[in-house]
């Protein structure tokens, strides 16, 4: 006798249907995920880890927390087994180490911030694993509680490269990231204190400061996918003559999916110009949605960019589905007032039945 075999999974708490024969299924070290098999007539059920049978158990619901490829069969009064499966394929999450581009002066020691645009979805960084896995070519290079220090050759000008790996505080270890950095005789005519770019919630804020501007006209905000295409997405009036310091911001409402690099056109009024160095920021997951602000205290904002999203559940960390809803437009706010305090799930679910699950802190 054989009969179809369905299987269902939840993502920490919310089901999901699988479709596809082989689904991966990506989750935190330290959380569980709850494997549903449901089969026609089965009175029992067989679960495998890796091709090797699951002893103790032969319930329709399995409690996961190794990676490994799961399958179920169901077995009825009969002792006739179900002739389809769905393979489960359960993968940690390793954070994401991201490239960075720096510059810096002959000379001189450059200082890099290198964890600052990496991303971990599920425990805070280890500053301490970073590690050098990838030595300059000219140089010498040091790292110590989350920063590089890079050196250069006495008279060195050109451009080498640094790869290094980091850890989560759970001891999942990132990819190999590179850092590439250009050392030049004077790279800032104009003068800052400093340019730096980061993330808040789903916009990139751009931040500099100028210690001296002589004949200066303006700053161009340039943003690039690459480093090597570049489009002007702001432009600011710089003070013209300066002998103090002067503080400037740029907001990036609208930042690229993925990686986005900035720099600084800075123009003089002779028409002149020199680019600052180049920062960088990711957002990995506008392919799905932006979730904002994460932690939050009440109003939940989300813009959902995937268009096969075709429904939304916000589950408590318990299980509990506090929270369905269709998708009928793009964006949606939510009120977070009336919900206990605690960790909660966005899942975006499209309707083949692939998820994406948003992890929310609220306060």
């Amino acid at each position: 006798m054989r009969y179809s075999f369905f299987i269902w999974m939840l993502l920490v708490s919310g089901w999901a249907s699988a479709q596809s024969q082989v689904r991966e299924v990506f989750m935190c070290k330290d959380a569980t995920l709850r494997i549903r098999a449901e089969s026609t007539g089965a009175v029992r059920y067989e679960w495998f880890l890796d091709n090797q049978v699951i002893t103790g158990t032969s319930a329709a619901e399995l409690l996961v927390k190794n990676e490994g490829t799961y399958k179920a069969v169901g077995v009825n009064a009969d002792g006739c087994e179900s002739g389809e499966s769905v393979y489960i394929v359960v993968k940690h999450h390793n954070p994401s180490a991201v490239d960075d581009i720096a510059l810096g002066k002959v000379n001189t020691p450059l200082v890099i911030d290198v964890l600052k645009n990496d991303l971990s979805e599920c425990a805070a960084f280890n500053p301490t694993s970073l590690a050098v896995v990838q030595s300059p070519a000219s140089g010498t290079v040091t790292s110590a509680n989350g920063l590089v220090t890079y050196t250069p050759d006495r008279d060195f000008k050109g451009q080498v490269t640094i790869g290094y790996t980091v850890s989560d505080q759970a001891g999942q270890l990132s990819n190999i990231a590179q850092v590439k950095v250009d050392i030049v005789s004077d790279p800032l005519p104009v003068t800052l204190a400093y340019f730096e770019v980061e993330k808040k919630e789903a916009m990139a804020l751009v931040e500099w400061q100028s210690t001296e501007e002589i004949h200066t006209a303006h700053f161009d905000v340039q943003r690039s996918t690459d480093a090597r295409e570049w489009r002007m997405i702001g432009k600011m009036d710089a003070a013209g003559e300066s002998n103090t310091g002067r503080n400037y911001t740029f907001t990036d409402s609208i930042p690229e999916p993925g990686l986005n690099y900035y720099r600084l056109k800075m123009v003089d009024t002779d028409s002149s110009f020199a680019f600052s160095g180049i920062r960088s920021v990711s957002f990995p997951d506008f392919s799905w949605a932006e979730v904002y602000p994460n932690p939050v205290d009440d109003l939940l904002r989300i813009v959902v960019r995937n268009r096969k999203v075709s429904n939304i559940r916000m589950i408590s960390h318990s299980g509990i589905v506090m929270l369905s809803r269709p998708v009928t437009s793009p964006a949606l706010t939510i009120s977070m007032r009336h919900y206990p305090i605690g960790m909660y799930y966005i899942h975006f679910e499209q309707a083949d039945g692939a998820v994406k699950i948003f992890k929310l802190m609220h306060n």
